[in-house]
């Protein structure tokens, strides 16, 4: 009787030592390769103890790669600022617009070959838009004399109608305004965008009371500073 179930758990034994030998330490399913029958107690037995107890196989997490590129952006937004604007004229409003470029007027602004030192805004008499003006942009190294463009050329900005009708009708209507740009960056999108100001010119005497002002601030933060120290 010993001998017979000796002989039907043998066919089981070899079946999970051979699994063992294959896979090494993984967790096999040892209940699967035996007999349908009840199990008796030389069944239990004859499963060596070294063998995991578990009905399942471990499931390793996916680390999948998203697909699409990336855009790449700019290490700095500000391109840069025109600080005589700030000097010369009391900034009223600001806006913010786009400008249409071409391609080796974007490379060259990346190679930091833009000033916008001289530029001015110039409403269109229609009311419908605005041309960036006197804007220097300097050509580009590795493209021919075909593909390059003119540096000072004028240049379409992009707004609204009723933004640019409304720019219009305060320089006619108010002496002393005139349209600035003030400072260059990128945008999120990687795209060139202007702030513009509405200004007024200062005289000499507004230059004066900003000086002094400016000089009073610095002194100000200075004796903090030395206060804080001591």
């Amino acid at each position: 009787m010993h001998s017979k179930r000796l002989a039907g758990s043998l066919p089981s034994l070899f079946l999970i030592s051979l699994c063992y030998q294959h896979i090494g330490s993984s967790v096999v399913d040892a209940a699967a390769f035996l007999p349908s029958g009840p199990i008796g107690t030389s069944h239990v037995n004859a499963i060596p103890s070294y063998l995991p107890q578990t009905d399942r196989f471990p499931v390793a997490p996916l680390y999948l790669k998203k697909g699409g590129k990336k855009k790449k952006k700019a290490t700095s937004n500000l391109i840069t600022v025109n600080k005589l604007a700030f000097r010369n004229y009391e900034v009223l409003e600001k806006l913010e617009v786009g400008v249409s470029l071409v391609g080796t007027e974007v490379k060259s602004i990346r190679d930091g070959k833009m000033n916008i030192r001289d530029g001015f805004i110039k409403p269109n008499p229609n009311g419908r838009s605005c041309t960036l003006m006197n804007i220097h942009i300097g050509k580009h190294a590795s493209a021919g004399e075909f593909f390059q463009h003119e540096e000072r050329r004028p240049r379409q900005l992009l707004l609204h109608k009723q933004e640019a009708r409304r720019l219009l009708q305060k320089t006619d209507r108010q002496p002393g305004m005139t349209i600035v740009p003030l400072r260059a960056y990128w945008s999120d999108q990687n795209k060139v965008k202007f702030e513009i100001g509405l200004c007024r010119g200062k005289n000499v005497r507004d230059k004066r009371q900003d000086i002094m002002e400016r000089e009073g601030k610095r002194e100000a933060n200075r004796m903090i500073k030395n206060f804080n120290v001591g």
